[in-house]
């Protein structure tokens, strides 16, 4: 009989081992992070989830107590003042933390809850979830609803105004000033096209969806018909400046010409418009590397730090984002950019200063398609 008590006792002895690796199991393979304290408001367990994802490189590996956790919260918190030593006093709690590490916010959805066995209470739990992706699309529609609001209301009053101005029957307006509003109205419906193309350019970059035209032709043919479509005061100055002579020995690139265009008129434009210099100037420059071509669009504009050059290529993202800003735009323009630019295989290099100006490359590979070939400028 004792020999049957020991055996059964060895047998719960592995079946509780075993649930043991189970439940460890379950807890460590978790998508969201798991903290438990005991009665004695140590911390006796965290999963990995904690350390090598939400607080990756901030040393929570390091707490051993439910004090050093709110502190550590505390710490890492954005918000100083968002009072979280209330989770010390409270039992259950939900809370949202924002934190920063290496300049990006993460941000965390806290559950605080109270653990019991059949003995009765025996600490708390807490549940960390990373809700940093759901945050940046709550933001982006946000921006998007903001930005539309902003873009299409403009251009539809000035509509309005016109077709009422028009339809008015106590006026006998001259032919000359009729064709002035019709002009404005005929405008005005070109920037709700090119806004609705940016919409839709984004969702196609985003469904991988885009069509691209592609071909061989020069590297000249690209940056001539690019300044043909600058507007014409802009043309018809000394703003913009091409460099001729660093394109010899160029190979023919090989891409939608029409989408390039975009590219390099869009940052020929950004130079020009965020650019407080009394004389504005933009120039143009090809170089040629082993495998790829370098169009650099240099400008004497305000610059940008290293931080924010990091944050311009983000949707909706505009540098100058004040109510009292002096461009508009939708702030997807370098990221349409950059979109384009991935589709061809190549990229947008940025060199900046503030006060100094900017350098916008376009990175372009010489060697796409099934034809090489060169050409002298």
């Amino acid at each position: 009989m004792q020999f049957s008590m020991m055996n059964k006792g060895k047998f719960n002895f592995e079946e509780d081992k075993d649930q043991h690796a189970r439940l460890n199991a379950v807890l460590k393979s978790m998508s969201e992070g798991i903290i438990l304290v005991d009665n004695n408001k140590n911390i006796v367990y965290q999963n990995e989830f904690v350390t090598s994802h939400l607080f990756c490189g901030i040393g929570s590996d390091s707490l051993k107590t439910e004090v050093d956790l709110i502190a550590f919260i505390q710490k890492v918190s954005v918000s100083k003042n968002n009072n979280v030593d209330e989770l010390l006093q409270s039992e259950d709690i939900t809370k949202k933390l924002t934190i920063e590490y290496e300049n990006q916010l993460k941000y965390i959805m806290l559950n605080k809850f109270s653990v019991y066995s059949e003995t009765g209470f025996i600490g708390n739990g807490y549940l960390l979830r990373d809700i940093t992706k759901e945050e940046e699309i709550d933001q982006l529609k946000s921006n998007l609803i903001t930005i539309a609001s902003h873009e299409f209301k403009t251009p539809i009053t000035n509509i309005r105004g016109s077709v009422e101005t028009l339809m008015r029957q106590d006026a006998d307006w001259e032919e000359d000033f009729k064709q002035e509003l019709l002009q404005g109205i005929h405008e005005d419906i070109l920037h709700l096209q090119d806004l609705i193309s940016v919409w839709f350019d984004i969702k196609k970059i985003e469904m991988g969806t885009m069509s691209l035209n592609k071909g061989y032709f020069p590297i000249s043919q690209l940056i001539s018909s690019t300044l043909d479509q600058l507007p014409r005061e802009i043309a018809a100055s000394d703003k913009v400046r091409y460099d001729e002579d660093t394109q010899s020995h160029i190979s023919l690139l090989y891409g939608d010409k029409k989408r390039l265009q975009q590219v390099l008129l869009n940052l020929i434009m950004n130079g020009l418009v965020h650019n407080d210099s009394p004389k504005k100037q933009v120039l143009l420059t090809v170089e040629a590397g082993p495998k790829d071509v370098f169009i650099h669009v240099k400008d004497n504009g305000i610059g940008i730090s290293k931080e924010l050059s990091k944050k311009i290529f983000d949707r909706f993202y505009r540098v100058d984002n004040s109510p009292q800003r002096k461009t508009g735009g939708t702030g997807l323009g370098l990221s349409i950019c950059l979109g384009l630019m991935k589709e061809h295989n190549g990229d947008i290099l940025v060199e900046s200063e503030p006060g100094k100006g900017s350098i916008f490359t376009m990175k372009l590979p010489i060697n796409e398609g099934d034809h090489g070939g060169s050409y002298e400028s």
